[in-house]
């Protein structure tokens, strides 16, 4: 029987008043992650299935489905159905990488750095953007992208709500 080493991921998506935690455990197989606080938080879990990762962002109800296929240097992430879904994809390798998240008419770019042990960056334009800083630990970085990309997502989705 061997051990599974749980690895662990912790940040901010956000301001200190009106930014989102986040927090996220992955155990080679599985990455079960918060986004947001203990009661007004989402949940996000994926698995591997079918070649790439699979899982659900929110609750079995209100939630929408996550797809996400990864080659070396490019991550393509879809959030919810085939009809109503988003599409992101980025590109990163060992200094960072950019984005874009959504259509060219009505998507928001994504950039980011990756230093020693942490990735930092920003979601959307300059003046209408959202920062983020995530502590990697041993957790790969496409998992730490996935986690901002379904962050910004709800993040979006919160704002179209107003």
């Amino acid at each position: 029987m061997s051990a599974i080493t749980t690895r662990q991921l912790e940040g901010r998506f956000g301001g200190v008043t009106d930014g989102l935690d986040l927090r996220a455990t992955w155990d080679g197989e599985r990455l079960s992650a918060r986004i947001g606080g203990y009661t007004s938080g989402q949940d996000l879990t994926l698995s591997i299935g079918h070649g790439q990762l699979e899982g659900r962002l929110g609750s079995f109800t209100i939630g929408q489905d996550v797809q996400v296929r990864l080659t070396a240097t490019q991550l393509d992430v879809r959030v919810g159905g085939f009809t109503d879904g988003v599409d992101a994809r980025l590109t990163y390798g060992e200094q960072g990488g950019e984005g874009r998240y959504g259509s060219f008419t009505d998507g928001d770019d994504l950039q980011f750095r990756h230093y020693a042990g942490e990735v930092r960056g920003r979601c959307g334009s300059f003046t209408r953007g959202v920062d983020f800083r995530l502590e990697l630990g041993d957790v790969p970085l496409p998992l730490a992208l996935v986690l901002v990309t379904c962050a910004f997502h709800l993040e979006r989705a919160r704002l179209h709500r107003r």
